[in-house]
């Protein structure tokens, strides 16, 4: 009952103009935001920690546009999920730094697209994937129709998922020395092999995968994200370069220089940030907990 009462919530959603989702999700941010919510409560204390130079009215005005950000996250899956693959990717109304992918192609290396949970990132997957070849982990579902429905949206612009264990590691290594496309959360909390280096000045346990595989296959490490409109007439598709070589780097620096850069991401539009998720939720030991 639970799956086709969410299956018709999407199906209805993907209908709805993108406006008219978009002002649902103030409605979304309003209710959160008034009943003292879990996730206002997350938000509010990652903000206290990454944005400690903001007043606190400048710290809750920034939470409050998070919390609607996250209305809008939740009501465009029906988008993301159920639309016909040109409708979805029509929504892509200007692209920035696409070329870079080209351009490491061209060199004969393969590409991880690190796509923080930032701005839209299933369209990011959606837009790629059509247009590249392109391999994506991702976990598996226990709903065995939870699990078909995710496989299929994400799958059906031609993107090639694999689980989050040793087979979906060999097949991505495969697609990034064939010079293919290798899309990745960077920011993910890991459940073991992460390392706890800095992300916004705290000591944050970051997966070591995407260095790992950098250095493996030689890949070009671009971060990328969908920003919405301030129109909310569709999105903008921003790839950006590392500020080093990951490919060239130790372990550690690699990890390092990754969460600097996808911070410098985030914080081009920081209100389009999953800042709802407990990214600091694992502490090195004997320091509690901060949420």
């Amino acid at each position: 009952m639970k799956y086709f009462f969410v299956k018709s919530i999407l199906i209805i959603t993907a209908l709805l103009p993108l406006k008219t989702i978009h002002f649902l999700g103030k409605i979304v941010a309003k209710l959160t935001w008034i009943t003292n919510s879990r996730i206002r409560r997350i938000a509010e204390k990652n903000i206290q920690l990454c944005f400690p130079e903001l007043s606190f009215s400048q710290q809750q005005d920034l939470v409050k546009k998070i919390l609607h950000e996250t209305g809008k996250v939740i009501l465009e899956t029906g988008k993301m999920w159920q639309l016909k693959p040109a409708a979805t990717l029509a929504l892509v109304k200007e692209r920035e730094g696409e070329h870079l992918i080209k351009q490491a192609q061209d060199a004969g290396r393969g590409v991880i697209l690190a796509a923080p949970h930032y701005g839209s990132w299933e369209l990011v997957g959606l837009y790629c994937a059509k247009h590249y070849a392109m391999t994506s982990m991702y976990a598996p579902q226990d709903n065995p129709q939870a699990d078909n429905l995710m496989r299929e949206a994400r799958q059906r612009t031609g993107a090639k998922l694999v689980p989050t264990d040793i087979n979906g590691i060999r097949a991505m290594s495969k697609a990034l020395k064939q010079t293919e496309l290798v899309a990745i959360l960077p920011d993910q909390s890991p459940y073991s092999n992460g390392l706890f280096v800095p992300f916004f000045s705290h000591l944050c346990y970051t997966m070591t995968l995407l260095p790992k595989l950098a250095k493996k296959t030689n890949a070009v490490v671009l971060y990328t994200y969908a920003q919405r409109l301030d129109d909310s007439s569709g999105f903008k598709l921003i790839f950006r370069e590392s500020s080093q070589d990951l490919a060239t780097l130790d372990l550690e620096p690699a990890t390092v220089q990754m969460n600097l850069d996808v911070e410098k991401l985030i914080r081009e539009t920081p209100h389009q940030y999953q800042w709802t998720y407990k990214r600091f939720k694992r502490r090195p030991e004997n320091e509690k907990s901060l949420y």
